[in-house]
């Protein structure tokens, strides 16, 4: 038996240390793991360390400076990635088969591995054990014993399979001929790969009766269990199985049949027959399930859990790079308002501008992307004879030979389309894994809409939330009115009868003060309910924002010994809009931060063309106009949170000291939105609060959408400093 065991060693066909990935998967899904902890694992395996870094140097992944060390690679990839990385090139080592036996049946192999793994792992749920993986792992591996012996002598492992065709036990048959059989192979290879010492003993006894097993400990049944009800005749077996795992037979049936269902779903998807492959077929088909596992239980897991649109579409571009190469992916997102498909691409590609700039109509019948993107299916440049011009320039943009698009669709309705790079015999891998790419489109279409329907969701709330409290706030006005004037025309009556000497004078003038404060406060409330907004001028945004800080410098900046800080962008347009509308935003805005923040600090005011928002419709040859964005940034001390989740309502105010009527920010987003903006807020405590306010380019009838954005251009800003 020794002698077995030395000749294993020195063979070469020792499998990779499996233990590797069970940490690495195990540590990424640690939210305490940390770069060094990672790099140090991956440190410890040659192979792994060598793919890695291979991957980071190939062209594929297009990055944008040298990679050659195993941390760099880290923090590029993320946790997510070097998981599926080490899933990828540790388990393809497990099914690597000797081709000098080619009647052994691999495909019965697989089979029966990968469905005892899964029955482990459930029954190991089923019972409340700690690491159901861990078991996962060892029903997965317990027969490499088997693989390992006939790699390493195969001519002998040869007349082993003669027996067991001619009725012979696998077990005795390898007594027979090595004085050792494949649970003891499999075992010292656990040992060997420093796994759990009670997964090693487990696979020990996977050759014993089952009256032994009886009076073993949990983990030894739960792998015995799943091994045997891995047959084919598992269903006859649940009786005995049940009485020794203790599941009850009802539900071990169900688990069986869960199990075979999963197995045979996977198998599905990947378009392959378990029952009727060909040991060429079973390679490529382990081949996809690694690939399967690393796209889906790594990248999927990563993308349900994206917040923004962004992040998907990184988690879905990393995805696609590690499994099939794809060079470079564009991406084009549905705009639900305006019917067009916008694109995008990661931030670090060379013509991110360009992509950003580029959208197409719904309506356009002869776009590539359109025509994935309606029809929810697949579509490439290789079979179509004639394109469109924005499909040849999309192709030029992506550098290759051809373009492939896959719809982003979720429940029938289009969320966007990936655009990928592709040669012809890139073409034919992807349409040969078209199960894959629909449940990963699927599910990245998916992740957007409900991150879409999340958006809009609060968006709406809060805008009925806000005309609540416009409509509450006119009608308060218009009820209070009425008695505020006519007790205003009484006061001045009785001021009149009295002879000015009159001791009720005083007391009358105290009211008449008080009643002109009411009358301010309704003032204020009818600015909130219904801003005045006048016509459209053409203004320089620019100039109208000098001359606003120039004026608040000299009245409440200069005082409180702030200094002004303004950065506009000299291509910024003249436009149409509302000059005094603008002012007041202005005003009440750096008004507001000045007295935040006290004495002393910056406030910094900005303009600029927002990168990206312009449309350029390349087959139409229409360009859509953009939006702009004024910013005004402080360095106080913040906005609470609790001041800051009702910002822009009514009454809503960190100052107490009875001066401030806290309608500022709820008539400055009443304004914006009648402007047909949007104004948002980014604030921590500490460290300042910063004001967005967002402006379409182009004027629009009150209530419609703005359009986005503006030119997909570099502006070199004007700094100027008001001391």
């Amino acid at each position: 038996m020794e002698r077995i065991f030395e000749k294993i060693k020195t063979s070469n066909h020792l499998p990779q240390l499996p233990q590797v990935m069970l940490k690495l998967v195990k540590a990424c899904g640690n939210d305490n793991t940390n770069i060094e902890q990672l790099t140090g694992i991956i440190a410890t395996d040659p192979s792994l360390t060598s793919k890695l870094l291979q991957i980071i140097a190939s062209p594929y992944v297009n990055l944008p400076k040298q990679v050659n060390t195993i941390k760099t690679a880290v923090v590029y990839l993320g946790l997510d990635t070097i998981r599926n990385i080490a899933i990828s090139s540790s388990a393809m080592h497990f099914f690597k088969m000797s081709k000098l036996l080619p009647d052994f049946d691999i495909t019965r192999f697989w089979y029966h591995s990968y469905k005892c793994g899964v029955l482990a792992r459930r029954i190991a749920v089923e019972e409340g054990q700690a690491n159901p993986d861990e078991f996962f792992l060892a029903g997965l591996l317990h027969d490499m014993g088997s693989l390992v012996l006939m790699r390493t002598f195969p001519k002998a492992y040869g007349s082993v399979l003669d027996a067991v065709r001619t009725g012979s036990r696998q077990g005795d048959a390898e007594m027979e001929r090595f004085n050792v059989d494949t649970p003891r192979v499999s075992a010292w290879l656990f040992n060997q790969w420093q796994l759990n010492p009670m997964t090693s003993d487990a696979v020990l006894f996977l050759n014993e009766s089952p009256e032994k097993i009886q009076g073993e400990l949990a983990h030894v049944k739960i792998l015995y269990t799943a091994n045997i009800l891995s047959e084919e005749d598992a269903m006859d077996r649940v009786d005995d199985m049940a009485a020794m795992s203790g599941i009850p037979e009802v539900r071990l049936g169900q688990v069986i049949t869960e199990a075979e269902d999963e197995v045979d779903k996977m198998a599905r998807s990947l378009g392959v027959s378990i029952k009727k492959s060909s040991s060429k077929e079973i390679d490529q088909a382990v081949a996809m399930e690694i690939k399967d596992l690393s796209l889906f239980y790594g990248t999927l897991d990563n993308l349900l859990e994206a917040r923004d649109p962004a992040r998907v579409l990184d988690i879905v571009q990393k995805g696609l790079e590690i499994n099939f190469h794809i060079p470079r992916i564009f991406f084009f997102l549905m705009d639900g308002e305006r019917n067009l498909l916008t694109g995008t691409c990661h931030p670090d590609d060379r013509h991110h501008n360009i992509v950003r700039s580029i959208a197409l109509p719904m309506d356009n019948s002869t776009s590539l992307l359109v025509a994935s993107a309606k029809n929810a299916e697949v579509q490439t440049s290789f079979s179509r004879g004639k394109l469109a011009a924005s499909d040849t320039q999309i192709i030029r943009l992506l550098e290759t030979r051809g373009l492939y698009c896959i719809p982003m669709v979720s429940g029938g309705r289009p969320m966007g389309v990936m655009a990928l790079g592709v040669d012809r015999e890139t073409a034919k891998v992807l349409d040969g894994n078209q199960g894959l790419l629909n449940l990963f489109s699927r599910q990245a279409g998916t992740c957007l809409e409900n991150i879409e329907f999340h958006r809009a969701y609060a968006s709406d709330i809060n805008e009925k939330k806000m005309e609540a409290y416009a409509a509450l706030t006119d009608k308060v006005v218009h009820e209070i009115n009425n008695p505020v004037v006519i007790i205003k025309n009484y006061l001045e009556t009785l001021k009149l009868k009295l002879p000015e000497n009159h001791p009720a004078q005083e007391e009358l003038s105290v009211i008449g003060e008080e009643m002109f404060r009411v009358s301010s406060l309704l003032d204020g409330l009818s600015s909130y309910a219904k801003p005045k907004i006048g016509g459209l001028d053409v203004i320089d945004v620019n100039r109208t924002c000098a001359r606003v800080l120039e004026v608040l410098k000299k009245s409440i900046l200069l005082p409180r010994q702030i200094k002004a800080v303004a950065s506009f962008d000299r291509d910024l347009p003249e436009i149409k809009m509302d000059g005094n509308g603008l002012k007041q935003v202005l005003i009440n805005l750096v008004k507001n931060a000045a007295e935040a923040m006290g004495k002393g600090g910056e406030i910094h005011v900005s303009t600029r063309l927002l990168p990206g928002s312009a449309k350029v419709l390349i087959d139409e040859k229409k360009k859509i106009p953009g939006r702009m964005e004024i910013t005004i940034r402080d360095t106080g001390p913040g906005i609470p949170p609790h001041i800051k989740e009702r910002l822009f309502e009514p009454y809503n105010s960190t100052r107490k000291n009875g001066r401030n009527s806290g309608l500022g920010l709820a008539i400055v987003h009443s304004i914006v939105k009648e402007m047909n903006g949007k104004i948002t807020c980014d604030s921590r405590e500490g460290l300042g609060t910063s004001f967005s306010v967002c402006l379409p380019l182009a004027p629009q009838s009150p209530g419609k959408a703005a359009s986005e954005g503006a030119p997909a251009k570099s502006a070199a800003p004007a700094e100027t400093s008001h001391d």
